[in-house]
């Protein structure tokens, strides 16, 4: 698996490479506050994304992305050395960081991770942002609204085959973003989780799914204490939200940040906003 990876990775940059200026080359790594005391591997940011278009498709904003811009901040992201995870790889590294008992906010991890996320299911994601992944060697996880996938509601869906399609590659896998995309209201925890179950119950029934962790994006981010109670004790070992922040040592596996990723970004701007959100992580309460 390790030289399967390692293969990708070298494929990935064949595909990336570009020339580099001297005036980037010459250019000083990004720093708001030089006397910091963490680093890149001290932290792992978690980007969101929603939907992709094609330029003239549609305007971009903040949920809309134009699908050359994602191409360029994959690119980016594989050519400034960050090793994109998985939720599965993602689980295994938060497992060894609590088992060593480590304290403070300071990962100290042996690389720079990054773990792409994307709500909702929709039909540009197979369309668009599907072949990129494979292209680029690139694992990403989807968070999909399953009642509207089965019954092609709202804004266009990718369909279960085209799901499965995707899910059975080492790049996608999908995951549940509840049923029907109600955010939790506290005394109403029990509606919240008969959606969650039957989310998990058609993501079960429609995919071929092999033995992975079980995760969560809650709808618009919100959550209670009860609803993350209820969804670790169903298994939940990842649950995101979209508060803005990085995972550090401190994060609560039932209160992962997310930065959310919109139109005219590229993929330098992408990581100024990582390091900009990352200062704000550190220096905020207590521990470093």
């Amino acid at each position: 698996m390790k030289r399967k990876q390692i293969l990708a990775a070298a494929l990935a940059l064949l595909f990336c490479a570009t020339p580099v200026s001297a005036e980037a080359a010459n250019q000083k790594a990004y720093q708001p506050n030089a006397q910091r005391s963490f680093t890149e591997k001290d932290y792992i940011p978690v980007l969101m994304y929603h939907h992709f278009v094609q330029r003239g498709a549609e305007k971009g904003n903040s949920i809309v992305l134009f699908v050359d811009e994602l191409e360029e901040q994959l690119c980016y992201f594989i050519q400034q050395g960050y090793h994109i995870i998985s939720l599965e790889e993602l689980d295994e590294i938060l497992k060894k960081q609590e088992q060593a008992g480590k304290r403070g906010k300071k990962m100290g991890l042996p690389e720079k991770y990054i773990c792409l996320t994307i709500d909702d299911g929709y039909y540009s994601n197979y369309e668009l942002g599907f072949p990129l992944f494979e292209k680029y060697h690139t694992p990403v996880s989807i968070f999909a609204i399953t009642d509207m996938v089965t019954k092609q509601t709202g804004l266009r869906k990718f369909t279960w085959e085209q799901a499965n399609e995707m899910d059975q590659t080492d790049y996608v896998k999908i995951y549940s973003h509840t049923s029907n995309h109600k955010p939790v209201e506290a005394g109403r925890e029990k509606e919240f989780m008969f959606s969650v179950r039957e989310s998990e119950k058609a993501l079960t029934e429609f995919l071929d799914r092999k033995d992975r962790v079980k995760a969560i994006s809650y709808p618009n981010g919100i959550y209670t204490p009860l609803s993350q109670q209820e969804l670790k004790k169903d298994g939940y070992v990842l649950q995101f939200t979209v508060e803005n922040s990085v995972i550090t040592n401190e994060t609560e596996r039932e209160r992962i940040p997310r930065i959310t990723v919109g139109s005219g970004m590229k993929g330098k701007d992408v990581e100024k906003q990582i390091k900009t959100t990352a200062q704000k992580a550190f220096c905020a309460g207590k521990g470093a």
